[in-house]
C-alpha cells in the first residue's frame, strides 16, 4: 500500500510541475510554410520555445485576419 501511495504521489507531483511549467496559453495565427492559404489559429504556451519558432517563420500573435467569402 505504501508503494502505491508513493507512486500516486509522484505522479501527482510530476503532473503539477508540468502544469505549472506550461504557463499561460496564447493564440497565434499559424501560417504553414509553403502553404499560406491554410493559415489557422493554434494555441501554444507563451513561454514556449515553440512560440519563438512559430514567430520566426511568419506566424503572428492573435487571431488570423478574417477573409471575405
Amino acid at each position: 500500500m505504501k508503494k502505491l501511495l508513493s507512486a500516486t504521489f509522484a505522479v501527482i507531483c510530476v503532473g503539477a510541475t508540468l502544469a505549472l511549467a506550461a504557463g499561460p496559453k496564447i493564440t497565434i495565427c499559424h501560417i504553414p510554410p509553403g502553404n499560406p492559404e491554410n493559415a489557422h489559429e493554434i494555441t501554444v504556451d507563451d513561454n514556449s520555445v515553440k512560440l519563438i519558432a512559430h514567430l520566426k517563420h511568419g506566424d503572428t500573435i492573435g487571431e488570423c485576419p478574417s477573409q471575405p467569402d
